[in-house]
């Protein structure tokens, strides 16, 4: 039997009074009201309700929940997260892709420490990414299952090195309700280019966040259309002329590079 809880009283209390005052200011007719509710029966039914929330709302509560904390900063998870990506074992570290996948080969090293500067090894990296056509593996396009996703562990040092693609912008789902809604308040539909990241360690607490790449497109103002990006999120790519390195990756020079620190708070 479900019970009174103070918290959603007091949440939702508020929301509705704002809906309600936004509706009385804006003298919405009934023929709205119908429209309004017309489509948000078409979001049930297109499964997009997950999609538009995240969209909408989950950058504010995720700043809502950790802005202002010591450390890393995160930002939104997506819709495109899967708990299973294989664990990768073998060094150098190569994200799980085709033998003739498409996009520009790129290397991310980086390295974990907690907030005194101290590195944090075995530290679990949950990786993913778009793919060159800015579709994601298990969910649209024509990649095999768990393409361009993978975990690693990082070294003694708290370092790792991964060779991945250079993922692409790419725009949300355009063709149901929440296209339709974006088009209507005059939004596009792009999110720039990132990597996804979740970051854990033992007796730390775990960041979920995604790296963007400085210089991209749908990066400024209100470029995203989620809403997510942060500055200190962006990062630089180079162009590699390491030798070494790219004989490792059996990558010819320059390659692209880039690089990233994370700093883990202590659990909680």
């Amino acid at each position: 039997m479900t019970e009174y809880n103070e918290r959603v009283a007091e949440v939702s209390g508020e929301l509705l009074q704002a809906i309600r005052g936004v509706l009385l200011a804006k003298k919405v007719q009934y023929d709205e009201y119908s429209a309004a509710v017309l489509w948000i029966r078409d979001l049930v039914d297109a499964r997009e309700v997950p999609m538009f929330i995240d969209n909408h709302f989950e950058a504010t509560v995720e700043k809502a929940t950790f802005d202002g904390l010591p450390g890393s900063q995160g930002t939104v998870e997506g819709p495109y997260y899967v708990e299973n990506a294989p664990l990768l074992t073998e060094k150098p570290y190569v994200m799980p892709m085709r033998d003739d996948e498409p996009g520009e080969a790129m290397v991310l090293s980086g390295q974990v420490l907690d907030l005194d500067g101290k590195p944090v090894p075995g530290a679990l990296i949950d990786m993913w990414h778009a793919g060159n056509d800015g579709t994601y593996s298990s969910f649209v396009g024509d990649a095999p299952p768990l393409n361009l996703r993978c975990k690693l562990v990082t070294d003694d040092e708290g370092r790792f090195r991964i060779r991945t693609i250079r993922p692409q912008p790419y725009q949300i789902p355009t063709g149901g309700p929440t296209g339709r809604f974006l088009t209507m308040i005059g939004r596009h539909a792009w999110r720039p280019a990132h990597f996804h990241l979740k970051v854990s360690a033992e007796g730390h607490q775990l960041v979920t966040t995604q790296l963007y790449f400085r210089g991209g497109d749908w990066l400024e103002g209100d470029g995203d259309v989620s809403g997510a990006v942060k500055e200190n999120l962006k990062i630089d790519v180079i162009r590699n002329e390491d030798k070494d390195l790219a004989a490792l990756y059996a990558l010819s020079t320059p390659f692209n590079s880039c690089e990233y620190t994370f700093h883990l708070r202590p659990a909680a």
